[in-house]
């Protein structure tokens, strides 16, 4: 048995070396593994509620392109649009909770009795009202079209989630994500900042929208066997999931292309032309998600880089369009 030696804080020899060599002092490597649970919680965190925040980065981009088309900016009107398209992200989070575990889809394979979470439904009811009441105020600052966008939007977002339309259970969900955080932010956010539309926000639009389709449909991948038990025939369900593993691709090509188009077109600023290194990334999604498409755990990286993919597309777009084309 060997003798376990190491180094105390001043530097004496303490006896304590196991396969003798020097180990770090407990409490650093405590400090560093609780800096790596708390980093990958908070990925995980980012994963599972990604929704929540995913509207930001459309809206921005709007308000972006709003800004190249007019040269100026209307903080106010963009934060109060901000507040309100989290107060909707709110609002979709815990309906789609409440109906979700009325449904038992999330759940179905869980273990634990707490099904329903109180909060989730009121929740659901504060997050709509209070993004009425932001939506009431915009009109009075920028005119009755405000209220045309959020009308739109509040009926997109209850047809998508409560019965007895249910969108999402009618494999027409992911299409209803594509156009709420394509066009609908995009076009809305723009709207906001000029107080007109043009077919500038609505071909950038795709960028946010198609992205989003992607995480939409890998979202789905691993909840496939649950939502097939209670009922939700998303794209996944009424594929499969080795198909709807293709479309996903399939969408990603789509993606690339409109990006290709509007950069040769000179549409689109040409910084976009950098989300072409995400090519080998997209190849690989595809490959590792006809593998394991089976496998709920082993999708979870599709998931991941499929909204990393989303968050630096975005953030290149509205940056390029804030800093000129140029940039």
């Amino acid at each position: 048995m060997k003798v376990s030696r190491c180094l105390n804080s001043s530097g004496a020899d303490t006896g304590e070396d196991q396969e003798g060599e020097r180990q770090l002092p407990k409490s650093a490597d405590a400090y560093r593994m609780g800096l790596s649970g708390l980093v990958s919680s908070a990925a995980k965190l980012v994963q599972h509620r990604f929704f929540i925040i995913a509207g930001a980065f459309p809206y921005a981009l709007g308000a972006a392109v709003g800004y190249e088309v007019t040269g100026e900016m209307d903080w106010r009107l963009l934060l109060l649009g901000l507040i309100g398209v989290v107060f909707v992200s709110l609002g979709i989070e815990g309906m789609n909770e409440y109906f979700d575990s009325i449904k038992g889809g999330d759940r179905v394979f869980s273990s634990s009795r707490r099904i329903r979470i109180w909060w989730h439904l009121p929740l659901g009811i504060a997050g709509f009202t209070l993004a009425l009441a932001v939506a009431a105020y915009l009109v009075t600052l920028r005119g009755w079209g405000v209220l045309v966008f959020a009308l739109c939007g509040g009926g997109v977002a209850f047809s998508y989630l409560m019965p007895p339309i249910n969108l999402s259970y009618r494999g027409l969900g992911e299409t209803v994500i594509a156009i709420a955080y394509g066009p609908g932010l995009t076009l809305g956010s723009f709207y906001l900042q000029t107080g007109r539309v043009s077919w500038v926000p609505v071909l950038v639009s795709g960028v946010p929208g198609l992205a989003m389709f992607a995480v939409a449909l890998a979202n789905e991948v691993p909840d496939y066997y649950g939502d097939r038990l209670v009922g939700k025939r998303n794209l996944i369900v009424r594929l499969g999931p080795r198909n709807g593993v293709l479309l996903y691709g399939l969408v990603l090509i789509f993606w690339f292309g409109l990006i290709l188009a509007g950069l040769l077109s000179g549409a689109f600023p040409l910084a976009l032309g950098l989300c072409f290194v995400f090519v080998p990334l997209a190849f690989r999604n595809v490959r590792h998600g006809l593998k394991y498409c089976t496998s709920p755990v082993r999708c979870g990286s599709v998931i991941s880089t499929t909204i990393l993919v989303f968050v630096v597309a975005n953030t290149v777009a509205i940056a390029s369009y804030v800093f000129g084309r140029a940039f």
